[in-house]
């Protein structure tokens, strides 16, 4: 009995409804967590989960170029002709060749600078083309407890209900939401739940939600417990320096430039990492950056990693935020947490005509039985693989 659970939970990430899924690798077979996957010239797509599986849902068979993106490495077009479901495709990605224009070397100025300026003098061009939409949001949260104390302050922690293991080490949280928006800036959103689930609780509702982590980056501030500073705000070069990493060409000959972003002051809130710039759109590519919790006035939270991944569509022209993370660990008092929130976003639509009652003071709302579906649901649904720990978790 034993050995067939063991055999269920080992390949319980890989059975699912998906019609396409497979593993990402790099040439040395180490598998790509939160590689962006997605049918070129549309929104359909997903992520690869932290042991580099992914599953993406078509609605028909026939011919499709499916896009792999991942910082770092050069993205990959795979032209596939589908005739059946499911269908395999393990794919290699193999690292990027940054280059450095001979420019920096010498005393002018460094082109970042002037990067930064032309994407803060386009930022409002860029933010208007996705600035009125409908879209389908997945997001999944993960929190872990590690080497817990067995009391605070004199009073008994417990074992938080079984989830610490002997070494008092577990996952405290797992959720996951499935949700449809209507959004209008500058603040306007209406978002309608329609499945969640919550580890340890059959009819629990996740606390994952759209709007809590809307941070658009052409916006003056991204809001945490206090407005961040973007780095590509209208007062941008009070607050950060910028130096070019390098750049390169992706497979559409579009040329992606690699900015480092350092805050002026260690005290102020800002963030701090690299913001990737398309040429001559000036529109965002990429965020990976680092956000301290003292600089946020947060002194539980240590560090907090804040990436985004953007895709183009070249029937729209419009680079479109598809997939987004948000990695932290955070202690006190001797109680130490990490964990993982992964956002989709998918299945746009531009520019609809919203009815006058679609925005009211009713901004979150739950469609009858969504913290009730059943397994079955949440497999054809889902578009990140689970990984093992959270399916053994979920069971």
């Amino acid at each position: 009995m034993k050995k067939n659970i063991f055999f269920l939970l080992f390949f319980l990430p890989f059975i699912s409804n998906a019609q396409i899924k497979g593993l990402v690798t790099d040439d040395k077979n180490n598998s790509l967590p939160s590689v962006t996957v997605f049918v070129e010239n549309s929104y359909n797509n997903t992520s690869t989960n932290d042991g580099g599986f992914y599953e993406l849902n078509l609605k028909k068979t026939g011919r499709y170029t499916l896009v792999f993106q991942y910082l770092g490495f050069k993205t990959k077009k795979i032209p596939v002709t589908i005739d059946a479901f499911p269908y395999e495709l393990n794919v290699k990605l193999v690292e990027e060749n940054f280059t450095l224009n001979e420019v920096v070397i010498n005393n002018q100025e460094d082109p970042a600078k002037q990067i930064i300026r032309n994407a803060i003098a386009a930022k409002k061009e860029n933010s208007a083309k996705t600035a009125k939409y409908n879209a389908d949001f997945y997001s999944r949260g993960l929190m872990r407890i590690k080497d817990a104390p067995k009391k605070i302050l004199g009073q008994d922690l417990g074992d938080f209900e079984g989830a610490l293991d002997s070494t008092r080490t577990g996952i405290l949280y797992l959720s996951e939401t499935v949700s449809r928006l209507n959004f209008q800036k500058p603040d306007k959103m209406k978002e309608t739940i329609i499945a969640s689930k919550v580890s340890g609780k059959s009819n629990g509702f996740s606390f994952n939600n759209a709007a809590s982590v809307d941070f658009d980056l052409y916006e003056n501030y991204i809001p945490f417990n206090i407005n961040v500073i973007s780095p590509i705000s209208d007062n941008a070069f009070n607050y950060y320096k910028f130096k070019i990493e390098g750049s390169f060409y992706n497979e559409d000959k579009q040329q992606i430039n690699k900015i480092k972003i350092t805050p002026r002051r260690d005290t102020e809130p800002v963030v701090e990492g690299y913001i990737y710039i398309v040429e001559d759109s000036w529109a965002i590519y990429a965020v990976d950056v680092n956000l301290k919790g003292y600089r946020m006035q947060t002194p539980a939270l240590d560090n907090l990693i804040l990436k985004q991944s953007f895709s183009y569509n070249k029937a729209d022209n419009i680079w479109t935020k598809n997939t987004q993370s948000l990695d932290f660990v955070a202690g006190m008092l001797g109680i130490n947490i990490s964990g993982k929130f992964t956002y989709v976003y998918s299945n746009f639509e531009f520019e609809p005509k919203f009815d006058k009652k679609t925005f009211t003071r009713e901004v979150l709302t739950f469609e009858k039985d969504s913290n009730k579906k059943e397994d079955s649901f949440w497999n054809a649904i889902r578009p990140i693989p689970l990984t093992t720990e959270e399916s053994t978790d979920y069971i």
